[in-house]
């Protein structure tokens, strides 16, 4: 479901690209936060299949509602789908931290530690399978199919998986014979919290003449076990290493945000052949993760061994800082982009565009903004005039009465009023209508914005009424029904291609190029006896394609084995065997204050462009490289021997128990 997510926000929601970031990384702050509450539901009260059981209804359900939501028949669609994803957060978090261990209760250790490897192997394996196909095909749910009259099928999108996910949870019941299941014993984090609390509240109470332990833990010792104490400082000496996970977390869950909101404004056609759609980059990163696991194993860490670097702390500084470079380059590509992006008017300004309907030139006077000539069958632009609520210009149009406008039977000059207003965009024609040359305004106010599914946007100014054709090379057509009473058409998404324009069979222009990302309006007129035509382009297109975001995620990808993986491995061979649950839940809800840093700053709009935005995330994960650094020099290893190992993972099969499930934080697990 995330794979769409902050598309479904913007496009069909309207949210602003900001509101739609906030929202999305508000549910994944609950799909992080809420698995600390789902172990001890599990482990304390109900045991992990029953919650199994709860937590995928609840989160089907939730993902039937968004599926509702996105129907006609549905008036409240914010209030419904925020309703859905309040509920599929809920599910998502609860099951989070029951799958996994339950899988490994089916097995009996140490006979079938053998099974239990490869059980993990395999459903890690298939995790992955499950994120690519995600990936892949809903997407093309979304796009590739219509229903409701809509250019998307959002219900379609989020409906097959809701349907996915209760068809699982019956094969899943069905199952239930076979299962060996385990009675809830008790949640070691609610008696490490016991323990804590318990301590400090004597500590605070205690005299200032007692003596005081070595230890503040020391408090507890008449109630807990020497082992529960000596335990929990294991866990205080590792904690601190968790202080830079939210910022390497913060950049990396972008990739289902930001950076998807980036690859909708590049152009994604693949020759004549297909056009990759934004949310389907998020196949790369699954994909890559799988063919490095098994390369770094076998190839980069034995060949960085050779030249020292062989510690956990070293890889973790290494993918922290290939994460800060994956932000430098996405802000590069941002930059890139930039200039192709629509400039609506602002606060204190107006937009004006003139368009010449005829094949000569035609002077201005006097001048706007020094601009005075206006070139055959040409516009004019400004972007940025001054205006407090509203302006009238007096203009002067004067026609060049040399060739070909030599013949036209018309005035050669004519003064009219200009109407410009604040924070709006207004077009105006140069026409011959009814023998005579006039001045007139487009109704209503322009939309220069591009489209939400980077489309081409196409819009037809005309002074002759019928049928007119654009046909491009692949023999798609557009047809544009012109009224007599009209002056222009509506904004119309059209493919990008070259289009031959016709009228009434009538070949008007031969070449035109739409490109995607574009907003086009098309200026056909009748002079005289003849039909002549223009396209101009009001916002630019994106022409960076979007096989320029792959480096940045390529990047991502190499820094989250580095990081993720290896973070997740060095932190549980750190702590007590009966201490990983813990550990477990110190990482969920690192990451999950990773999603409420992104919020604050999205909310804050700090940043007027996303380029300075990026360029910040890069500054905090180049200080988070320097913490990480400055702890890494101070931490002192445990004495186990796999830390002295090139490979970081587990191989033992009461780790990969613990740590599997967690590789893929972002998986398809959650839906």
């Amino acid at each position: 479901m995330r794979v769409i997510l902050v598309l479904y926000l913007r496009n069909a929601l309207s949210y602003s690209e900001n509101d739609a970031i906030t929202i999305y990384h508000i549910f994944c702050f609950f799909r992080y936060l809420l698995p600390v509450f789902g172990a001890i539901l599990a482990d304390v009260y109900i045991g992990k299949y029953k919650t199994i059981i709860f937590s995928s209804t609840v989160h089907a359900t939730g993902t039937v509602i968004i599926a509702l939501a996105a129907t006609p028949w549905i008036i409240s669609s914010r209030v419904f789908s925020l309703s859905g994803l309040t509920l599929a957060a809920i599910g998502s978090g609860l099951l989070r931290p029951c799958v996994n261990p339950f899988g490994g209760e089916q097995f009996v250790l140490p006979q079938q530690a053998k099974q239990l490897a490869n059980f993990f192997a395999i459903f890690y394996f298939m995790i992955n399978v499950a994120a690519l196909t995600a990936c892949i095909t809903t997407p093309v749910l979304r796009q590739d199919f219509k229903c409701f009259g809509q250019e998307s099928c959002w219900p379609l999108a989020f409906g097959v998986p809701a349907l996915l996910t209760f068809i699982a949870l019956g094969l899943f019941v069905s199952g239930k014979p076979w299962y060996r299941m385990q009675q809830p014993k008790g949640n070691v984090l609610l008696d490490t919290m016991k323990c804590i609390s318990y301590a400090l509240r004597k500590k605070l109470s205690s005299s200032d003449g007692t003596e005081k332990p070595s230890h503040w833990l020391e408090y507890a010792k008449d109630k807990f076990d020497q082992q529960l104490l000596k335990d929990i400082r294991e866990v205080f000496r590792v904690v601190p290493m968790y202080i830079p996970v939210p910022i390497y977390w913060a950049l990396a869950n972008q990739q289902g945000s930001t950076w998807v909101f980036q690859a909708s404004k590049m152009d994604g056609a693949v020759g004549n052949w297909f056009v990759i759609k934004p949310d389907q980059l998020g196949t790369l990163n699954p994909l890559l993760c799988i063919l490095f696991i098994p390369l770094f194993q076998w190839c980069v860490y034995p060949a960085l061994a050779k030249i020292g670097i062989k510690r956990p702390l070293q890889f973790i500084n290494i993918g922290a800082a290939l994460c800060a470079l994956a932000f430098l380059i996405s802000s590069y590509v941002e930059y890139k982009l930039e200039p192709s992006y629509a400039q609506l008017p602002a606060p204190g300004q107006g937009q004006l565009r003139i368009f010449n309907g005829f094949p000569c030139q035609v002077e201005l006077d006097p001048p706007i903004s020094g601009r005075n000539f206006i070139a055959p069958l040409g516009s004019l632009q400004w972007t940025d005039i001054p205006v407090n609520g509203s302006r009238s210009i007096s203009e002067t149009f004067v026609l060049n009465s040399g060739l070909p406008c030599r013949k036209i039977p018309m005035l050669k000059n004519w003064t009219t009023d200009i109407q410009i207003f604040e924070e709006q965009s207004v077009s105006y024609v140069l026409s011959n209508r009814d023998g005579a040359a006039e001045v007139q305004r487009a109704p209503g106010f322009d939309e220069v914005s591009k489209s939400l599914t980077n489309m081409p946007r196409l819009r037809v100014i005309y002074n002759i009424a019928g049928t007119l054709v654009l046909k491009n090379q692949y023999d798609d057509e557009f047809k544009f029904q012109l009224q007599a009473e009209d002056l222009v058409t509506e904004l119309m998404e059209v493919y990008s291609g070259r289009y031959r324009v016709s009228f009434q069979n009538e070949e008007i222009l031969s070449d035109i190029l739409v490109e995607s990302g574009g907003v086009f309006t098309l200026v056909v007129q009748k002079v005289h006896s003849k039909i002549v035509g223009n396209l101009h382009v009001i916002t630019p297109p994106g022409t960076l394609h979007i096989f320029w975001a792959i480096p940045q995620i390529f990047v991502v990808s190499v820094a989250e084995i580095f990081f993720s993986v290896t973070y997740i491995s060095f932190t549980f061979t750190q702590a007590p065997d009966r201490m990983k649950s813990i550990m477990s839940s110190v990482l969920n809800i690192s990451v999950s204050l990773a999603d409420v840093l992104v919020v604050f700053i999205s909310a804050a709009k700090f940043f007027k462009s996303r380029t300075h935005q990026f360029l910040f995330f890069t500054g905090l994960m180049l200080f988070d490289v320097i913490l990480l650094l400055i702890l890494s020099v101070r931490y002192k290893y445990r004495e186990t021997s796999c830390l002295d190992e090139a490979s970081p993972p587990e191989t033992d099969a009461q780790s990969r128990q613990t740590t599997e499930g967690e590789n893929n934080m972002r998986s398809t697990q959650d839906g």
